[in-house]
């Protein structure tokens, strides 16, 4: 074969490859994307304007009545959501569904009520409406527990992750002791002694000791010189004697 003849095949070819192409495109416009249209961004947009560019363009919007979202960007009342992307590159048929949800405009946040409750409840409630805790200061008080105020105050509009310092009452910390030598002392004289200065014996044992009476501590916890307080548990073993007397039985029945 020629050259001549190849470079003829080759040009047909190229012409109906051309012709091809050019055909595909033309019944794709014809019956795809003339029926279809991009879809429109309705981000921002008035209902009254979104009805208007979806009745222009032939397809539906569908507003969500229950379900809204905070935006501090877009009002409220405008539409702030589609379940649709928006774009030339993405089309949708005529008379498909856009469903849209409405912006609440910004999110307003509130300090919340706290007063009376723990630094740790507090955490958890500035946690809830996105804000943190800030400085915690205490002073003790006898009456009251818990939060007294709070800075910001109660009520007060205020951004996210605002930090709210608190102010808590807390019980005046108690009467610290030195613990005394309670060993080879009577467990009666002892409580007297303890309960006069807000102490006490939380928890007595009973141990047999040879040679010491009953109802001598012979054993404490803490120990001699711990530091203690009312809040502390006091631990005592005491002396007390084994019973060794003989019980006597009835007499032994003789066998045959």
């Amino acid at each position: 074969m020629s050259s001549r003849g190849c470079f003829g095949n080759l040009l047909f070819a190229l012409l109906v490859l051309v012709v091809f192409g050019a055909s595909s495109y033309f019944w794709f416009n014809f019956f795809v994307k003339g029926k279809s249209v991009s879809t429109p961004n309705l981000i921002g947009r008035t209902v009254a304007q979104a009805r208007a560019i979806c009745s222009d363009l032939g397809v539906n919007l569908q507003i969500d009545p229950k379900n809204t979202r905070n935006s501090d960007k877009v009002p409220a009342g405008a539409i702030v959501w589609q379940n649709r992307t928006p774009g030339t590159t993405n089309f949708i048929k005529r008379n498909t569904t856009i469903r849209v949800e409405l912006s609440a405009g910004p999110l307003i946040l509130r300090v919340p009520e706290m007063a009376g409750q723990s630094p740790r409840t507090a955490l958890l409630r500035l946690g809830q409406v996105n804000l943190k805790l800030g400085n915690t200061a205490y002073f003790e008080s006898p009456g009251p527990q818990g939060i007294q105020a709070e800075d910001p105050p109660q009520g007060t509009v205020v951004a996210a992750q605002t930090p709210v310092s608190l102010l808590v009452a807390a019980s005046p910390a108690p009467r610290a002791f030195v613990m005394p030598d309670l060993i080879d002392r009577p467990l009666d004289q002892v409580r007297l002694a303890l309960e006069s200065r807000g102490l006490g014996v939380s928890t007595v044992k009973y141990e047999a000791y040879p040679g010491i009476a009953d109802g001598i501590i012979i054993r404490q916890f803490p120990l001699r010189g711990a530091p203690v307080s009312s809040h502390d548990s006091i631990t005592v073993v005491v002396s007390k004697q084994e019973d060794t007397s003989i019980i006597e039985g009835p007499p032994a029945t003789a066998t045959q």
